[in-house]
């Protein structure tokens, strides 16, 4: 493919930006540059900021190569890991890899080459499901709805595959190079992951129910994540994440993306470094999270507008729970001993004082 086909082609597979998104959906400033194809370090730099969140490509080649390897010998790896987690059966078998070739693919061209393959596959297990294989690599879907610009195009991690007399169930999984320490895993990661998971989710739904294939085949409720085990590329799997809250949340949050989608200005270019658009991100309002410190170069600056409002945010995603709108320095107040106004304070003094 020619250089402009290449960058065409990744300006369409839109799936890094629905990622950036679900990692902080209430922030305007973020779903704008999703929407439009905005880079956060473009718009860092605009704003006087030094980008630093550029991805390193040893965790890119590490996370690629820990992918491969799931797929690999009829996904011999990912099955075993399946079935032990009781996502599919024992004696499962069947592989269909839909990876692009620039992803490890070996077949699948492009984007249009994806979704057609995709929309084939799901049409071939509606009409005969006892034909399924049960593990699909990197399905693409089209979702109905102009939540993304130029179009909103997803590939799926992977999705296991199971059939019984209601019909074709389908179980999306995410894919992370995360290590898994049981209890001890990173909550960030593991939010991020569901939430990730979610969004799929609800675009499968979506795009089963576009093609009329409920609900001969359904998309299941629940996913799995695949994470690595500690100090190797063996994968570890979450099996059974509820993943109700997500996909509605992901719903909300599409129909969000769609009206900013119809908003914009037709007649914009939609390149990364457009000062146009990236004016528009920085006028945005924000919303300040603790997963902002992990991907958005924005971050100092939405970071310190939150200190100087008094947000507890500042404080980590489970402090900004507690206390609710309230600001850090009423919460010491409360600390102090100051009478509550409401039952809410009441209630808040209560768990405060318990925690110290």
């Amino acid at each position: 493919m020619e250089v402009d086909e290449l960058r065409e082609e990744a300006r369409r597979n839109t799936r890094g930006r629905f990622e950036q998104w679900a990692k902080n959906p209430t922030c305007e400033a973020n779903i704008l540059s999703a929407v439009h194809n905005v880079r956060l370090d473009k718009a860092a730099s605009a704003a006087g900021l030094a980008p630093g969140f550029g991805q390193s490509p040893f965790a890119i080649a590490r996370g690629n190569a820990f992918e491969a390897g799931l797929f690999t010998a009829d996904a011999a790896a990912l099955r075993a890991a399946l079935e032990r987690a009781g996502v599919l059966p024992a004696g499962s078998r069947g592989l269909l890899d839909l990876r692009l070739r620039q992803n490890g693919g070996s077949r699948v061209s492009g984007v249009d080459a994806a979704l057609f393959e995709t929309e084939a596959w799901l049409r071939a297990i509606a009409a005969d499901p006892w034909q399924a294989d049960s593990i699909v690599a990197a399905p693409m879907v089209r979702i109905p709805k102009g939540v993304i610009l130029p179009e909103a195009l997803l590939i799926i991690d992977a999705v296991a595959v199971t059939v019984s007399a209601e019909g074709v169930r389908l179980t999306v999984g995410e894919i992370k190079v995360f290590p898994d320490r049981g209890g001890h895993t990173d909550p960030g990661q593991l939010a991020s992951a569901r939430a990730q998971a979610g969004v799929y989710r609800h675009a499968l739904g979506l795009a089963l129910d576009h093609l009329g294939l409920t609900p001969r085949v359904t998309a299941a409720d629940d996913g799995f994540l695949v994470f690595t085990w500690p100090g190797s590329n063996a994968p570890s799997v979450r099996a059974r994440e509820d993943l109700t809250y997500q996909a509605r949340r992901a719903e909300r949050g599409f129909a969000r993306l769609e009206e900013v989608a119809q908003s914009i200005v037709r007649d914009d270019d939609f390149a990364a470094d457009n000062p146009t658009l990236i004016a528009r991100v920085l006028a945005a309002p924000t919303d300040y999270k603790e997963a902002c410190l992990s991907f958005c170069d924005l971050a100092p600056r939405c970071h310190s507008r939150a200190m100087a409002a008094d947000e507890p945010s500042v404080l980590g995603d489970d402090v900004a729970r507690i206390l609710g709108g309230m600001t850090i320095a009423r919460a010491l107040a409360l600390m102090a001993g100051v009478a509550p106004a409401d039952d809410r304070e009441a209630d808040v003094q209560r768990r405060l004082t318990q925690a110290r």
